[in-house]
This record gives structure tokens, C-alpha cells and sequence, in this order.
């Protein structure tokens, strides 16, 4: 037990290169181990290597900045190169040949990523970590519970049903709400990293983010938890140095069996043909959550696990798809899902009649046959920014989405080498990185997402101001008393 442990806290102390050459290196021995064919483990491998690129490449500049667009690529390896060797039953009806091409416009598109992102991210020095004495990290401690107390009032007052009362401004509410408990998390990693948060803070500030984290999964979806938690790792990793492996492997686990009995409870408490439930409140949570539990052990211990969480999570089929079908039997959209935006933009509290943001997605669902309209209207199929590219422009949209996306994720980096912890740069670097590891989000998803966290990080931003202009009156005051 003692050697288990003692190699557990040395695999909990690798520094970023280490870590990253171990990740590497047990994927590699994974395709090994998993591919039929030489043709199949080469593209798994093409894409695991254009994946990791961006890290390797932060690490050799010395793991310096916010890792961005390293971590967003590595996210693409369980949507785009796990599928080609975990047996997924979504990529068996194509050719060897057909998926090597997928695999190979993965390659592309994350190329030009990382070209672009390189090329403005090593114009500017970056610095190891936050430096707390710029920052009054007991204003930034206050901020962290302000921001973990809104999250948790949201999620309580959505479990309640009081949200609707709002009508168009919900929208904005949600998007100031999460942002501030996705920040909240993201500060506490930091402060703990830096050792400002310790003690009883320590111990209610965890307390806080695990209650955002259950109250977030109530709604039977698991990825707005795991965002939380993922904000919190990334803070203390940015500022460590070092891997909380303890962290995600617990989070890993969790996720694993709510993962395996999520069916089973989405077909008792969602109503029919929707996906959401109605009629659960904050006291039954505990009871909802071991339930919940309660099936996922089950399917587990009894091998009855419908779809495991790699199918879930593949979006190399819509590659495939895409590359199947286009022109071939759907012409390429020209621009059609990007040219809805200008609308998608307008508040909703000034037109309350504008699409929904995930109108982009519909309109591929739809003009691809995959749903009909009025399926559509209640459940989605997500594309991501690279098959919605290839759908519109085939290659050459590929390439221009990845330059874009290089080219935002290169700026951020640009713009926060400098900055403070509480600054928008900071702030605005998590908010991306937390938004686009969901590989599945659109165009005009991430475009409206961007600038709602945009104005929600202004909203926070003047909260913290607010606190900081506050403290110092206090100390003025005391110090002219006599």
C-alpha cells in the first residue's frame, strides 16, 4: 500500500513535460494495442499528433501563459482519434480509406490552428504564473464566494421554477450566472495553488463549488458540472505547475457511472420526446443524485451499459458524414450557417422573435436529413466547427475555421501574457478554453457565447472593482481616525 501511494504522489508531481510525454505515450500504446490494421493505427496517430502539437510546443516554450488552445486540441483526441481504435459502432459502416481522409482533415484543420496560434502567441513574453502581489487576494477570495453564491442561487432558482418569471432577459441571466461560478471555480484554483486559500475557506469553497457542480447536473446533462470542475484544475495546474491527477481521476470516476445510468433516468424524469424534466426541487436532489448513482453502479456491475461515454463523445462520424454526402448528394452551404449570425446577435430582449443560437445546427440536421424540422424543435445532433466548415466550403472551410480559430486562441494568449489573475484577458481566456473543449459547439454558438461571457466578465469585473473601491475607502477612514 505504501509503494502505491509513494508512486501515486510521484505520478501526481510530474511536471507539464512529463506529464504530457506520459499522456503521449500511453496513446500511442493504446492505438498499438487497439488498431485491426497498420492503415487504421496511422490515422489515430495523425490525429493524436496534430492534437498534442500545441503542447508540445507550450511545453518546450517553457509552460508558460494560459494553455488555451493547447488544451482545447487536446480535447479533439476523445472526439476525433479514440473512435478510429475504441470499435464505435458510428465509424464501422466506412472504409479504412474513408476514415484515413477523415483523420487526415482533422490534421489539416488543427494545422492551421496551430500555425496561426504560434505564430501570434510567440510574439509576446509570458510569465510562469499569476503573480499574487498585484492583486489583493482577499478581495479575490470574496469574489470567488460572490461568484460561487450567484451560481448556486441560479441553479436553485431554475430547480424552482422561478427563472420564467424573467421571459427574454433568462438568457443573459444564465450566461452572467454560469460565468461567474465557472470564474468562481477558476480563482479558487488559483488561490489554492498560491496558497491564499487554505483552512476553512479552503473547506466551504470546495463545499460551494461541489453544490454548483450537483445542482448543474440535476438537469440530467453532464458537461456543465464537469466544466466547473475542469475551471477549478486548470486554475491550480496554471499556477502549480502540476497536474491535480487526485482531482480528475475522482471527477473521471463520478462522471463514469452517472455517465452509465444516465439513460435509465433521462427515460423516467425528461418528458416525452424533450430533453429536459420538470417537477424536481432542491430538497429531493440528494435522493434524484443517489438514484442516479444507484443505476449507473448497476448497469456497470452488470455489464449493461447501453453506449459507452467514447461513442457519446465521437464526432469523427460527423466528418465522415459531411464528407460522404457533400456534393455529392447535399451541395456545399455556401455560408449559409455563418450568414444567419447578424440576427443570431440581436438581444432577445430587443426581438423576441429571433432564431435560437443553435439555428446553424438545425439547418445542417435538417438540410442533411438527419431530423426533420419539427425534430429539430426538440433535440439536437452537434456538428462542431470542423465538419460545419467542410459542409459549407468543403477543404477550404476547414482551413479558414482552423485559421480562425488559431488566430482567436493566438490573441488571447497575445493579450493575457501580461495581465493579473482578475483582469478580462484572464478571465476571457478561461471562458474560451472552457467553451470550446465542447468540441460539439458551432459557429454561431461560440460566436454568441463569446460575447455574452464577454459582457458577463464586464459585469464581474465591476462587482470585483466594486469590492476593491470599498476596501480602500475603509482603510482611508481609518487611518483619519484618530
Amino acid at each position: 500500500m505504501t509503494t502505491l501511494a509513494w508512486r501515486f504522489r510521484r505520478i501526481a508531481s510530474l511536471s507539464p513535460g512529463r506529464a504530457l510525454a506520459f499522456v503521449v505515450v500511453a496513446l500511442v500504446a493504446l492505438g498499438l494495442l487497439r488498431a485491426d490494421s497498420v492503415m487504421q493505427l496511422f490515422a489515430y496517430l495523425v490525429v493524436v499528433a496534430a492534437a498534442s502539437a500545441p503542447s508540445v510546443l507550450w511545453v518546450r516554450a517553457g509552460a508558460l501563459g494560459i494553455p488555451v488552445f493547447p488544451v482545447i486540441a487536446l480535447a479533439h483526441i476523445p472526439y476525433y482519434a479514440l473512435p478510429v481504435v475504441s470499435g464505435n459502432e458510428n465509424i464501422q459502416p466506412y472504409s479504412q480509406w474513408e476514415v484515413l481522409r477523415a483523420a487526415l482533415t482533422v490534421a489539416l484543420y488543427l494545422g492551421c490552428a496551430t500555425t496561426a496560434w504560434a505564430l501570434l502567441a510567440r510574439r509576446r513574453a509570458q510569465r510562469a504564473a499569476f503573480d499574487p502581489g498585484h492583486d489583493d487576494r482577499s478581495n479575490v477570495i470574496r469574489l470567488i464566494f460572490i461568484g460561487l453564491g450567484i451560481g448556486i442561487a441560479f441553479q436553485v432558482a431554475l430547480l424552482s421554477g422561478v427563472m420564467g418569471m424573467f421571459g427574454s432577459f433568462f438568457g443573459l441571466l444564465r450566461t452572467v450566472a454560469l460565468m461567474a461560478s465557472t470564474v468562481g471555480c477558476f480563482l479558487a484554483g488559483v488561490t489554492r495553488a498560491q496558497l491564499a486559500l487554505r483552512g476553512a475557506p479552503y473547506a466551504m469553497a470546495i463545499a460551494a463549488i461541489a453544490a454548483n457542480i450537483l445542482l448543474a447536473w440535476a438537469s440530467l446533462f453532464l458537461v456543465g458540472g464537469v466544466i466547473l470542475a475542469l475551471a477549478f484544475a486548470f486554475g491550480f495546474m496554471i499556477v502549480r505547475r502540476r497536474i491535480p491527477w487526485l482531482l480528475l481521476v475522482v471527477v473521471i470516476a463520478v462522471v463514469g457511472v452517472l455517465h452509465s445510468g444516465k439513460g435509465e433516468m433521462r427515460a423516467k424524469y425528461w418528458i416525452e420526446d424533450t430533453n429536459y424534466g420538470t417537477g424536481l426541487n432542491v430538497l429531493q436532489l440528494p435522493a434524484f443524485l443517489a438514484e442516479w448513482a444507484g443505476y449507473g453502479i448497476d448497469a456497470i456491475v452488470h455489464g449493461e451499459v447501453a453506449s459507452n461515454a467514447l461513442e457519446r463523445a465521437s464526432m469523427l462520424q460527423m466528418v465522415l458524414f459531411a464528407q460522404e454526402m457533400t456534393p455529392d448528394s447535399v451541395d456545399y452551404l455556401r455560408g449559409e450557417t455563418y450568414a444567419m449570425l447578424p440576427s443570431i446577435l440581436v438581444p432577445r430582449f430587443i426581438d423576441e422573435n429571433k432564431p435560437a443560437s443553435q439555428v446553424g445546427m438545425d439547418l445542417l440536421n435538417v438540410r442533411y436529413g438527419l431530423l426533420t424540422v419539427e425534430g429539430a424543435s426538440v433535440t439536437a445532433i452537434g456538428w462542431g466547427l470542423l465538419a460545419e466548415g467542410y459542409a459549407n466550403f468543403g477543404y477550404w472551410g476547414v482551413v479558414g475555421v482552423g485559421l480562425i480559430l488559431g488566430l482567436l486562441c493566438g490573441t488571447l494568449a497575445w493579450w493575457s501574457a501580461d495581465k493579473e489573475v482578475v483582469s478580462v484577458a484572464t478571465l476571457m481566456s478561461i471562458a474560451t478554453m472552457m467553451m470550446l473543449i465542447n468540441v460539439e459547439i458551432d459557429f454561431i454558438q461560440v460566436c454568441t457565447a463569446l460575447l455574452q461571457a464577454f459582457g458577463a466578465i464586464l459585469i464581474f469585473l465591476a462587482l470585483y472593482g466594486w469590492l476593491v473601491i470599498r476596501q480602500q475607502r475603509r482603510a482611508s477612514l481609518a487611518l483619519m481616525r484618530p
